[in-house]
């Protein structure tokens, strides 16, 4: 329980850091993807040799792509509570 309110709250401030702006917030969570992906994928190099899929990329995914729209959300939160 305690991780969903350190989400939402980085997702706040997450928020507040991009201005409000959902475009913002959603880019930066697709770099931290993309960024994730590439350290996911130099752990499994090291560890085995080559880079390669399983099941867990499709959940990695699904978490950033659920993170970029509680991102969204906590904007909407943020112009609502700024105006």
């Amino acid at each position: 329980m305690k991780i969903f309110m350190l989400l939402h709250s980085s997702s706040l401030k997450l928020a507040a850091a991009s201005g409000g702006n959902p475009v913002v917030s959603t880019a930066t969570v697709m770099l931290f993807f993309v960024f994730f992906n590439i350290f996911e994928g130099t752990i499994e190099t090291l560890i085995f040799g080559e880079r390669f899929q399983h099941w867990l990329d499709p959940i990695f995914s699904l978490i950033f792509i659920a993170y970029a729209g509680h991102a969204v959300v906590s904007c909407a939160i943020f112009n609502s509570e700024k105006a």
